[in-house]
């Protein structure tokens, strides 16, 4: 028992060790408390795997005080050789992930082949989806388009909708950067990165993508081009008819606008209340589009569905 509550004090000081000290980058581990993390990154010692998934979760701080120690004793931790012992501090640096281009190119092999066990991450997967992706828009020192096109491929196609969702939130994050971020970034990763086959393509993909496609303002025509084969219906598209009238892209591009519209617009069983505003601007901009099929069959459904 004694034990016990021995190991217990051990991991909360663990937990506590980095607020009471508060080092520097390259001050190295304290003498007092270097020995005591030795310790703990002993894999042979199955009662210290909670203090390693803390470990873990301190990873960029450890790094950043003493990258000596920190290749040497915990960055081992992350290969998948022991897949017990990866999960645990994968597990703990996934609580709060966070770039560090130092940090990543120390561990890039283990990093990269993390994607090869996206299943053994459990419910911190998503985690680590995004993670990869905002690694790879990059720019990222020590690693090439071939890396992530190869992690990003062997992601699940679960891992590649955390993936989709991430991109889309890095160009709304963007703010007034969206279209410089769209040009250098996400145009070069989805043309590079992401996977060319379409069996891929899911609904969750496809939602993610066309907020993205809105998100790229002024860019809106060449994302909806790059991307327009990996969209289809959204079942419940109010929030993205929502998100394309807000924009104002409809008096912009109303041609593409409302291409945009019959690919995601099927015969669901609610029309977006926002369809009936969309459809009025395209016609105003361009009187011409009102003879247009897709305009005529997209006006019929909004009628038959009430949000004329």
């Amino acid at each position: 028992m004694i034990d016990h509550v021995l190991d217990f004090v051990r991991v909360d000081e663990v937990r506590h060790a980095k607020l009471l000290r508060q080092p520097n980058d390259n001050d190295q581990l304290p003498a007092d408390i270097k020995p005591f993390f030795t310790g703990l990154c002993d894999v042979l010692a199955d009662r210290f795997r909670h203090g390693r998934v803390l470990l873990g979760s301190q990873l960029i701080a450890l790094f950043r005080v003493d990258p000596s120690w920190s290749e040497q004793n915990l960055l081992p931790l992350f290969s998948w050789n022991n897949t017990a012992e990866a999960k645990a501090v994968w597990e703990g640096f996934l609580w709060s992930p966070r770039l560090y281009q130092p940090l990543l190119i120390a561990f890039k092999l283990h990093f990269l082949e993390t994607a090869n066990r996206y299943t053994d991450l459990g419910e911190h997967r998503q985690q680590f989806a995004a993670l990869l992706t905002y690694a790879a828009l990059g720019p990222t020192d020590g690693y090439t388009v071939d890396d992530f096109r190869s992690a990003i491929g062997a992601m699940p196609q679960e891992g590649l909708e955390e993936s989709a969702q991430a991109l889309s939130q890095a160009l709304e994050g963007a703010a007034d950067q969206r279209e410089d971020y769209w040009r250098n970034r996400v145009q070069t990763f989805w043309q590079f990165v992401w996977p060319k086959s379409r069996d891929l393509a899911t609904p969750r993909i496809a939602e993610s993508l066309t907020r993205l496609i809105i998100a790229a303002r002024s860019e809106f025509s060449a994302a909806l081009a790059a991307m327009q084969d990996w969209l289809q219906p959204i079942e419940h598209s109010h929030y993205v008819v929502h998100l394309l009238n807000e924009s104002g892209l409809c008096s912009r591009f109303p041609a593409d606008a409302l291409q945009l519209l019959d690919t995601v617009i099927a015969d669901q069983q609610w029309a977006p209340q926002d369809l009936g505003q969309c459809l009025d601007v395209i016609v105003q901009v361009s009187p011409q589009l009102a003879q247009d099929v897709r305009y005529l069959r997209i006006r019929e459904y909004s009628r038959r569905r009430g949000a004329a």
